[in-house]
């Protein structure tokens, strides 16, 4: 193994990380009109557990971008924002809920060793639809206090995708790590949050740990995947972002989740 090879590993740690983070729920600003909506649909319960009430978030906002602390490495990677749409599947007591995460692919650039400027591409691929379960509660008081609406959910959500890494350049120079660099394993990832389902929505900040799996079919000339997953891989990575409420149920927008 080269020293520019183990150097140029190294500085490429971070973004390989990056794309754990991209696991969770986000929100954004609304009308006020919408909390009796939602409110008269939780009446329509029956209707709602065969259909489910549809949902969105903005995962990730100007207050708290989506951050992702690789616990090796001691540095932080910022995502660009993204979205979680859902279906809660009825409301009485602990309910199935469903969704689908899609968090955009991003460019990273840092500067290993205090010389060595790496770049490269960090894409995340789900690994199935995220799953869990919900527990709506309703009033003012109570629990949905701490968001401030009269609609709120204890949810419990784990997203689970594969990391992969593309285009990747140190010092200028490609480093040549194939068309399949990614995760041996998808990065589970558990976002439990008390979140609003009502408008006006205040964003809820939450923080997540995880564990990155090992790396797998990385590098032509050579296998790069052990240097990687030795550097990278591990428990205690955090990540840390803001759920801002999008929309609720089938109506159209600005507040309601249909077209």
């Amino acid at each position: 193994m080269s020293v520019l090879t183990g150097r140029v590993l190294r500085a490429f740690l971070l973004p390989a990380v990056l794309g754990l983070g991209a696991l969770s729920l986000a929100s954004a600003s609304a009308d006020p009109a919408r909390t009796q909506q939602t409110r008269e649909a939780l009446t329509q319960e029956p209707a709602i557990a065969q259909a489910g009430l549809t949902f969105g978030f903005y995962v990730g906002d100007e207050q708290q971008p989506t951050t992702s602390r690789v616990a090796k490495l001691g540095s932080d990677i910022t995502f660009p924002q993204g979205r979680f749409d859902g279906k809660i599947l009825g409301f009485t007591g602990q309910v199935p809920i469903t969704g689908k995460l899609a968090i955009p692919p991003t460019s990273s650039y840092f500067v290993s060793f205090r010389f060595m400027p790496a770049t490269g591409d960090v894409a995340l691929i789900p690994d199935g639809d995220a799953t869990g379960t919900v527990l709506v509660k309703t009033g003012a008081t109570g629990d949905c206090k701490e968001v401030g609406t009269n609609i709120c959910a204890h949810t419990d959500v784990t997203n689970k995708v594969f990391i992969k890494l593309t285009n990747v350049k140190v010092d200028g120079k490609v480093l040549d790590v194939g068309p399949n660099c990614r995760t041996a394993q998808s990065v589970a990832v558990n976002i439990k949050a008390l979140v609003p389902l009502a408008f006006p929505a205040p964003p809820v900040k939450v923080t997540s740990t995880f564990t990155t799996p090992g790396f797998a079919g990385c590098g032509v000339r050579e296998d790069l995947s052990p240097l990687l997953t030795g550097l990278v891989s591990g428990p205690g990575n955090t990540l840390v972002t803001n759920l801002r409420l999008r929309c609720v149920g089938d109506g159209g927008p600005p507040n309601g989740c249909g077209a």
